[in-house]
């Protein structure tokens, strides 16, 4: 049997342990066995598919353990961080199993993040092993030796840079790996997510938290878990795994990668591989109905991400016949926390708690407060039924103790957003921080994007707000005081996008610009983000 680690241990990593260790009824304690658990039962089944090509589970179950034994090889072991910034591809899915198997901690990094941000989550997470491919060769070349904890660094399509990856899969079917007992409550996986302040947090899962979110849901008849599964979006951001691999091989089915994230191509690939289950963001949606395709007929459209604005979902049910389901969720969750399922919900609603989880709407200190009152969004474990405290909340976030303990206070999960709960217990959100902007389902923070512009000399002060849009739901609006009259603000603009364009990931740069000679500022002399936001979006 694993050894549990001590609250001592957890505490040394900024987490707290969880209060309960309840192994989800009817199901795996672990991701690490779902692929030998599906080979057991179904081994000539398809498993996973990319444009390169497929694996049945036996096969992939083999893949697996060569990777494991090659990171084995590699000193990789229980709690070591292996950290990958791949596309999607079959590699990096059979990395993250492998990586589960002995018991490592993940860390996936989106490709398309500027080297700043990779340098700080690899030197932040600690990681021991880089998997990327040659197209960041450059990038990472520039960041190695800053990072002393990184031992390995492997281009798996680049011959003798590999790390031995290419050999030890074209071997697979002979090879043998450590299977160490897995402790499903240890840290299991680190995902990056900005913070209020535009420094990246990262939120701590174990194995059992990755576990529940499927396998809750199965047993309660959500999610639907005969379907054929696939994906357009990046398997980076973790909780993508979650919805995507984990809980296709929890169900004994396959995993497919979408060939594209463009509508035409992605709509004609659900259609041919007779894909259930895929994950849309509200942007997916609008270009859906812009385009005018049709959708197949076994297939049902579900949103998350981001809010899906009404008229959106009012053009959906007029060119479809039903109505987009919507979700509320976080990457501190993991993955989905509220659901609409088959109901219809009222405007502006996200959904009832799922089946696991019991949500509540608190205020500052803390207190539960009445149905329709809007106040921090907060859950925990459901306190009735089989599933009773089967759910653990996050363990915290990495090497932050004051942000854990900030986080996990009262025995909830502290979202940090803000809604309320109405007597039938539809959740709506009323706004998802005082300061976030969702742009097509990615969150963008001012706070980061204002740093950057202050960097720039003839910039005065800024301020970055976000503006209604029907399609990405938000758009980012870059509000500047230039530093002395005369300045030509055509470059001073152009300057600005170049300077966010090396700096920031691209979804982070400003959709708009707004040149002002001063700014709204109350008695402390703090920018009045309100008043610009009316400025950059004035009432009808």
């Amino acid at each position: 049997m694993a050894r549990t680690m001590t609250e001592e241990e957890y505490a040394a990593l900024g987490l707290q342990a969880p209060s309960a260790r309840i192994d989800p009824p009817g199901a795996p304690r672990d991701v690490a066995g779902l692929i030998a658990r599906a080979a057991a039962q179904c081994p000539d089944d398809e498993a996973l598919v990319d444009s390169r090509g497929s694996y049945s589970f036996r096969e992939l179950d083999a893949a697996v353990t060569a990777v494991a034994s090659l990171f084995d090889g590699a000193g990789i072991g229980a709690g070591d961080r292996v950290a990958a910034s791949l596309g999607n591809e079959n590699v990096l899915v059979i990395a993250f199993f492998a990586a589960m198997r002995l018991g490592a901690v993940w860390v996936g990094i989106n490709k398309i993040l500027p080297e700043g941000d990779k340098r700080y989550i690899l030197a932040h997470s600690g990681a021991k092993l880089l998997l990327t491919d040659s197209s960041l060769a450059e990038q990472v070349e520039g960041l190695r030796g800053d990072i002393p904890d990184l031992a390995h660094v492997w281009l798996l399509d680049a011959e003798g840079q590999d790390g031995g990856w290419n050999a030890a899969l074209a071997d697979a079917a002979n090879a043998v790996a450590p299977t160490p007992e897995i402790d499903p409550f240890a840290p299991a996986a680190i995902m990056y997510t900005s913070g209020t302040t535009g420094v990246p947090k990262g939120v701590v899962h174990s194995q059992h938290n990755m576990i529940v979110v499927p396998a809750a849901a199965f047993a309660h008849g959500l999610m639907t878990p005969e379907a054929r599964r696939g994906s357009a979006l990046p398997l980076t951001i973790t909780n993508v795994m979650i919805l995507g691999p984990v809980s296709a091989f929890l169900a004994c089915k396959p995993f497919l990668f979408a060939p594209s994230i463009k509508i035409e191509p992605l709509i004609e690939w659900i259609a041919a591989q007779r894909i259930g289950q895929v994950a849309f963001v509200p942007t997916m949606i609008y270009d859906l109905l812009q385009a005018g395709l049709d959708l197949p007929g076994h297939f049902r459209m579900a949103s998350g991400g981001a809010p899906l604005p009404h008229a959106v979902r009012e053009a959906f049910f007029k060119r479809y016949g039903y109505h987009v389901s919507p979700s509320y969720g976080l990457t501190e969750a993991p993955t989905v926390v509220a659901h609409s399922f088959d109901a219809v919900p009222p405007e502006g609603a996200s959904g009832h708690a799922l089946p696991h989880l019991e949500i509540s709407i608190r205020d500052a200190d803390g207190n539960p407060i009445p149905a329709g009152t809007v106040g921090e969004v907060c859950f925990r474990a459901t306190q009735t039924g089989d599933w009773a405290n089967v759910y653990t909340p996050p363990l915290g976030y990495w090497r932050e103790g004051e942000k854990t303990a900030a986080l996990l206070r009262g025995g909830v999960v502290h979202s940090g957003d803000h809604g309320s709960l109405d007597a039938d217990g539809w959740l709506t959100i009323a706004d998802r921080s005082s300061e976030l902007i969702l742009r097509g389902g990615s969150n963008v923070y001012p706070a980061e994007i204002e740093r950057v512009l202050h960097a720039h000399d003839d910039v005065a002060d800024c301020a970055v707000v976000g503006k209604p849009d029907l399609r990405m739901g938000m758009l980012t609006v870059a509000c500047v005081q230039p530093a002395r009259a005369g300045i030509d603000l055509a470059v001073l603009e152009a300057e600005l996008v170049a300077l966010c364009r090396d700096k920031l990931t691209r979804y982070k740069v400003p959709d708009e610009w707004r040149f002002l000679d001063a700014f709204p500022r109350n008695a402390m002399g703090k920018v009045v983000k309100p008043k610009l936001r009316e400025l950059v979006a004035p009432a009808d």
